[in-house]
């Protein structure tokens, strides 16, 4: 594989650009968004004036279901742990989903070092992996790699060809990854949200994270201490807010929701959470730098930044890169002053989820900044000139050679424009101003006015109409949940009695497994009649499936998501590992609202729930879109009737 100039990467900014199109696309259905910030961004706000009472009742909640809680005040006393955990239950090999917090604390060189094998499962976290490179991006690790280096990457490394297209490279790389989630003794994983009742929220696309946090005997998942939010209610508008910002979906693939100890055929597994602080508590007692600490961590400012799409994040030399980088580089060990990475265009201020007011903590911080003092004497030189027309016409010349002397010697940010060989004021005064102005404004109606910030009120009062009017009734609710799901690559069908599904069944590929659930065991005997093969998931996790049929929990139409059981016992992988995934619905449970699913995840008590919505996916490959990455290809729901 050539070698790659890390912080120099053409193919950074049309993925960026990409991610961008996709989330400009979700928002334009989106009328509610600004309201939505605002309640997302007074929740994390709460969540920070409380993080001592709120991370309390985190331990206790998450002791009482069975879990143990360890805290670590910085990135070494994190690793400490985590090591002493893998040698308290003898773990040779470690599969890890993806995580910027054990990125932050440096884990896989430590486990390494402790003679641990290591293995990422992301996609994107496996490239770079491989090429032992640090994260390009947030959500896309690997954005920095064109498809040709990591054909070439996967051939240098696993011995393996594979043409260079993103479907065939995920599929090959899905093939190498998947035996090691059986063999591993320890999966790692982050957390996206975590609530003092004891929940942990986990998104994903891939699967991968499924297999991680469920198959290995001990899961050990890793959180910065500002991921707790105050309830799980809150999480309605976060949902609505990562996926769109960060990939342009509706909702992630997988969304799961921790509750207790997950089953396995041999007993419970053991289950770690370690809450990480690394600055994180000088960061909050900061008034006015505080509000970082709200960042769900979707990587939107990263995309929209200028500076991030020349080279991405190892332009910065930070796990985390970006506006959101250069806030908490001043607190996150190991502490920094990158504020000088920052055209102040204001774009990543405009784009946040949750409405941190980057561009303007940023000027704080170059204010604060040694690194700026020379600069603030050039610029107060500099705005000297610019008031005196004349002075800086003649000096136009010096200063155009001094750029083009620069940018021959390789200094400067590389990838930038060049320079336009005419500055704008002569570009102007080579043109017939006169005719211009006198003929083709002629007619054109004045601009309006500039308006007023749109009053956060209206859209709540608005929110509040529509929940009262958009009282749809059980067959539009349904034909809206089969829209959201062919958006999201999936299908609707409805199927009346056993004899009816088992002749639908019949169809499918094998080999066919089914859930132990009372509404497949007459569904068998009449696949017995028809002489479909067929088997139930009963004493050991389920080999590979050509078919695999599950039932629901619930739907929620709005987003196109399937809500299934996914802690109990061996039935807990089986639609995981399956090329095709059927899962059989009520179809009076198929009408949830988002707030209603959440409440009805907080009231289902222990275990494991996960939402689906779609089959697995990724985009880690120059944000090109794969479907199923390690999950089912295809996932189709039945809206089941029992009795024909």
């Amino acid at each position: 594989m050539p070698a790659v100039t890390l912080g120099r990467s053409p193919a950074v900014r049309p993925a960026a650009h990409r991610a961008l199109a996709a989330r400009d696309r979700l928002l334009a259905g989106y009328p509610h968004w600004e309201a939505w910030r605002q309640q997302a961004r007074g929740a994390k706000s709460k969540a920070v004036a409380r993080l001592d009472d709120l991370l309390d009742e985190l331990e206790q909640a998450v002791t009482a279901w069975g879990g143990r809680v360890l805290r670590a005040r910085d990135a070494a006393q994190a690793r400490q742990l985590i090591l002493d955990v893998a040698r308290e239950h003898r773990v040779k090999t470690v599969v890890k989903a993806k995580s910027m917090t054990t990125e932050e604390i440096g884990l896989n060189p430590a486990l390494a070092a402790a003679g641990l094998q290591v293995m990422e499962t992301d996609l994107g976290e496996f490239i770079v992996q491989l090429a032992g490179h640090p994260p390009a991006h947030l959500t896309a690790p690997a954005l920095h790699l064109n498809r040709h280096q990591i054909a070439d990457l996967f051939t240098a490394h696993l011995g393996l060809r594979s043409p260079a297209e993103p479907e065939a490279l995920a599929r090959l790389a899905t093939t190498y990854i998947q035996p090691h989630f059986f063999e591993a003794q320890m999966g790692i994983t982050g957390v996206n949200f975590a609530t003092p009742e004891g929940t942990l929220v986990l998104l994903e696309n891939e699967s991968n994270l499924r297999f991680t946090a469920t198959l290995p005997k001990v899961h050990l998942a890793l959180m910065g201490l500002e991921k707790i939010i105050p309830h799980l209610s809150g999480l309605e508008f976060m949902l609505r807010l990562l996926p769109a910002s960060a990939t342009g979906q509706r909702l992630t693939a997988l969304v799961h929701f921790i509750q207790g100890l997950k089953i396995q055929p041999r007993g419970n597994q053991i289950f770690y959470l370690v809450i990480l602080d690394n600055g994180r508590r000088r960061l909050a007692a900061d008034p006015e730098l505080a509000e970082a600490l709200y960042c769900l961590r979707c990587g939107a400012c990263l995309n929209v930044c200028p500076i991030f799409q020349v080279g991405a994040a190892h332009l910065y030399g930070r796990v985390y890169p970006g506006a959101i980088g250069i806030l908490l580089a001043p607190y996150l060990a190991p502490v920094g002053d990158i504020c000088d990475l920052c055209t102040q265009c204001g774009a990543c201020q405009e784009i946040c989820p949750v409405g941190i007011r980057l561009a303007d903590k940023i000027r704080g911080l170059r204010r604060r900044s040694r690194l700026f003092r020379p600069l603030r004497a050039v610029t107060t030189a500099t705005g000297a000139v610019l008031s005196q027309p004349r002075w800086y016409r003649a000096l136009e010349p010096a200063m155009r050679g001094l750029a083009g002397f620069a940018a021959r010697q390789g200094w400067g940010l590389p990838g930038l424009p060049a320079l336009s060989p005419k500055s704008f004021h002569k570009r102007q005064r080579g043109r017939e101003c006169g005719a211009l102005l006198g003929k083709a404004d002629q007619g054109r109606s004045p601009l309006p006015p500039c308006q007023a910030p749109r009053s956060l009120a209206s859209d709540l009062t608005e929110t509040g109409r529509l929940t009262a009017k958009d009282n749809h009734d059980a067959d539009s609710l349904t034909a809206l949940l089969a829209e959201r799901l062919r958006e999201a690559g999936s299908s609707l069908a409805e199927v009346k009695g056993p004899a009816g599904l088992a002749r639908r069944l019949a169809a499918e590929a094998e080999p066919l497994w089914l859930e132990d659930h009372p509404w497949l065991h007459p569904v068998a005997g009449e696949l017995a009649k028809l002489g479909v093969k067929h088997r139930i998931a009963q004493a050991d996790w389920a080999p590979l499936a050509g078919t695999a049929v599950t039932v629901g929990l619930g739907a929620i139409p709005e987003t196109g998501s399937v809500l299934v059981d996914s802690g109990a016992g061996p039935g807990a992988v089986l639609g995981f590992r399956a090329g095709k995934q059927i899962v059989l619905l009520d179809r009076n449970s198929s009408r949830l609202s988002l707030a209603q699913a959440l409440e009805y995840v907080r009231r289902r008590g222990p275990g494991l729930v996960s939402w689906l919505t779609g089959p697995s996916r990724t985009a880690d490959i120059e944000k090109v879109l794969v479907l199923g990455a390690q999950g089912p290809l295809n996932l189709e729901i039945f809206l089941y009737q029992e009795e024909a």
